[in-house]
């Protein structure tokens, strides 16, 4: 049977947790979890609970938590623990009040917006716990703070808006862009582009002046889906903060797969106009960014039409990101002909991982590459043919697969007089020939086609 405690035995109970050491205090915690009958009893206790969640202790502090939730008057609670924010002297006590109002959930939501309407000194604090709801009935709410004459305030309040992931603030967000507070202005701009919201360009550009705006703000131009934002986005390559530089890069590489033809055009046209330092201060960014960055970086190199940078290219072709592999070989193909004659130069010189890469790189685009002059695909075959004896097996291994899409008679002929010997590389020209034999005689997966002839920038 289940000891409730009253209201008379609380000062017994209290001078436990005055006195006490840590045990004895969680024992007493564990008494009071029980929620009394008696409406005053249940009050005292309530409050005797609340005032222990400024324990010294972080265990008890975590009992007194999970003892105030397990109480089933979910209404009286909310209100005692949203009252109890309001008491700053105790720093422990809030947070573990905080805690416990964060976990009580919705029935709380109600408390809290009453609070805020009193315009309290913790007013922020209340709308950073609001926020963390996620529910639409607070937005009115952190869009009213938006105007609170408190700095801190106002940048809680569009932190918290910015974080919902819903069409219902954008309103208040698109308003927050007049602000003259830059971290209101900030912080609308970030919950903006995590919505992939559409801005005017024009309503973006009097912003490029601002230097902490800029990640943001080449952000949104990249979802702007219009080529006015071409020279903001390019001008941002150089910019000095590599943050910038780098939304600049993600930001033009989503911009130019909003545009159509022309525009994509008008692009390329502008990375071919970059100095060599813009472009090879880009090429960093393969190997220290985000998987997003390396795939704009390799866009950006195709873009240029350099094929000098085909070698420090090939990084994106071994990359472990598939879209960073994928947008590298797209690259690749846009610099026409030329760059995969180049790019057939290489590969004697490469390290066994690289020639992998290059190997896989004409695997996944047999529809292009078959699509190049006898010569080039003789060359190919001629490679892949030889990458059935690399000592790398992972190397030999993507030799054999990219080679039944492109083997000549002549490698054919010599796949059968090699199929007759033992070792590794006989072993892969069995497996190859039968790979052939069970091939359809047009199978070949789609991709772009290769450009005739595409000169240098």
């Amino acid at each position: 049977m289940i000891e409730y405690v009253t209201a008379a035995d609380l000062a017994a109970i209290m001078t436990i947790f005055r006195e006490g050491d840590e045990e004895a205090r969680l024992t007493a915690i564990r008494r009071l979890a029980h929620q009394p009958e008696s409406p005053e009893d249940r009050e005292a206790v309530l409050e005797a609970l609340i005032e222990v969640m400024g324990d010294d202790s972080w265990q008890v502090r975590k009992e007194a938590v999970a003892a105030v939730l397990s109480w089933t008057d979910a209404e009286l609670l909310a209100e005692r623990l949203v009252d109890a924010m309001s008491e700053p002297e105790d720093i422990g006590r809030r947070n573990a009040v905080i805690e416990a109002v964060m976990k009580l959930g919705a029935v709380t939501i109600d408390p809290l917006l009453r609070a805020l309407a009193k315009k309290p000194d913790y007013r922020k604090v209340l709308v950073d716990v609001l926020g963390t709801f996620g529910d639409t009935r607070v937005i009115n709410a952190l869009g009213e703070s938006l105007l609170d004459e408190d700095a801190n305030v106002r940048a809680a309040a569009m932190e918290q808006l910015a974080s919902f992931q819903s069409h219902e603030v954008v309103p208040a967000l698109r308003q927050a862009l007049r602000s003259q507070d830059l971290l209101v202005v900030l912080a609308a701009l970030d919950g903006l582009n995590r919505q992939r919201v559409v801005i005017p360009v024009d309503e973006l550009l009097h912003m490029s002046e601002q230097t902490v705006l800029r990640p943001a703000l080449m952000t949104a131009l990249g979802h702007s889906q219009d080529a006015a934002a071409i020279p903001a986005l390019v001008a941002g390559l150089v910019e000095k903060a590599r943050g910038a530089r780098e939304a600049a890069l993600v930001g033009l590489y989503r911009l130019y797969n909003s545009l159509d033809t022309s525009g994509q055009r008008k692009i390329e046209e502008a990375a071919q106009k970059l100095d060599e330092v813009a472009v090879r201060s880009s090429l960093r960014a393969l190997m220290e960014a985000t998987p997003p960055v390396r795939q704009a970086t390799a866009a950006l190199i195709g873009w240029t039409g350099r094929r000098e940078m085909l070698r420090p290219l090939l990084l994106g072709l071994g990359d472990v990101d598939a879209s960073v592999v994928e947008a590298t070989g797209r690259a690749i193909l846009q610099m026409g002909e030329p760059a995969v004659a180049a790019l057939l130069d290489l590969v004697p010189t490469l390290d066994a991982r690289s020639r992998g890469s290059v190997f896989r790189f004409f695997l996944r685009h047999n529809s292009a590459i078959s699509a190049l002059p006898v010569a080039l695909r003789e060359r190919l075959a001629g490679l892949l043919f030889q990458g059935l004896s690399d000592k790398n097996p992972q190397t030999a291994a993507a030799a054999a697969a990219a080679l039944p899409l492109h083997a000549t008679p002549t490698q054919l002929a010599a796949l059968r007089e090699l199929a007759q010997q033992t070792g590794p590389a006989a072993d892969l020209a069995r497996s190859t020939l039968a790979k052939l034999s069970e091939r359809p005689a047009a199978a070949a997966a789609p991709s772009a086609q290769v450009p005739a002839g595409k000169k240098d920038a």
